[in-house]
């Protein structure tokens, strides 16, 4: 179960942060992606024309599995679950790109350098539901992207084909769909609008009644909503990072030593925020209150055509 939410800075700067959960042991670590190209598994080698950072992990034949990053070009794309909810295609189609759901995010960073440009290429690809180069399973996921521009666009996978949503409020969790999140948020908050919603998340924190987070994403989405529209701009870059950090420690799942028994039991690995003005990467993980922080344009000065984990 992952959380996400985006914010704008009163200078300018556009973040995105996200807790990444996962139901089994993962040696989730932040990574440089900066190698020429990358191998689709349908549609054979796809150049990278933008190097991204973002968190990863090592599968099998030491393929690098990423679920969130920057581009050079201040696109940022983070994939959570959607289980029961995702719909793929069985059999791939001509005159398509043709991607399995872990190669999504790949195409998304290594290829396009805005919202816009991911939209007007969106049609070119079909999402096959079979096994990507290393695992047995075929992942079900949405994503959010945001870019320097500070909208915020959501693409799920369902039985209508890729559906596009580009006037959401910029949070995200796990299953149902967005629109079914947004119905059940104005309901929960007895809300006809997003005026609305904004007037009752204010009148919330201001009361400091602020709503808890459980293990359902309904809940996450309650929460990471209210803290988003009902909270003052931040001002800076900073202010924001941190705020972040806040709301996605409210709505993470603690490690316990108890869960190795229990390998199918979510926790957070990691929190991260990507901030898509300067391209600065921030993660912290489960197990340490040590916040990292790479700038990507140092990175790809310092480590030109590779890739690697850098902590």
């Amino acid at each position: 179960m992952c959380t996400s939410l985006t914010l704008e800075t009163l200078n300018e700067h556009v973040l995105l942060g996200r807790t990444m959960d996962f139901p089994v042991k993962a040696a989730w670590r932040p990574v440089l992606i900066n190698q020429p190209n990358y191998e689709t598994a349908l549609s054979g080698t796809r150049p990278i024309k933008y190097p991204y950072i973002g968190g990863g992990r090592t599968e099998e034949n030491d393929n690098i599995l990423v679920a969130d990053g920057v581009n050079t070009h201040g696109l940022s794309c983070a994939e959570l679950m959607f289980p029961l909810k995702a719909h793929y295609l069985d059999k791939e189609v001509d005159d398509k790109l043709n991607l399995t759901p872990q190669d999504f995010l790949p195409w998304v960073l290594g290829e396009h350098t805005s919202l816009e440009d991911v939209k007007a290429d969106l049609d070119n690809i079909a999402l096959i539901g079979k096994y990507w180069m290393a695992g047995r399973e075929v992942f079900s996921f949405h994503w959010i992207l945001t870019d320097k521009t500070g909208q915020t666009l959501i693409i799920e996978p369902t039985v209508k084909g890729l559906e596009v949503i580009d006037n959401s409020i910029g949070v995200m969790t796990n299953s149902p769909t967005y629109p079914e999140h947004m119905q059940k948020l104005g309901k929960k908050l007895q809300a006809a609008n997003q005026e609305d919603l904004v007037d009752k998340a204010e009148q919330l924190i201001l009361a400091q009644d602020l709503p808890k987070a459980t293990n359902t994403p309904t809940t996450r989405f309650l929460v990471a909503a209210v803290n988003k529209l009902g909270g003052q701009e931040s001002r800076t870059q900073f202010e924001a990072r941190n705020r972040l950090f806040n709301v996605l420690d409210e709505v993470s799942i603690p490690y316990q030593q108890s869960m190795n028994d229990h390998p199918s039991f979510n926790y957070t690995h990691y929190i991260s925020v990507l901030d898509s003005t300067d391209q600065t990467y921030y993660f912290r993980y489960h197990d340490s209150e040590q916040l990292l922080s790479f700038s990507l344009s140092d990175l790809v000065k310092l480590y030109p055509k590779t890739s690697r984990f850098l902590a």
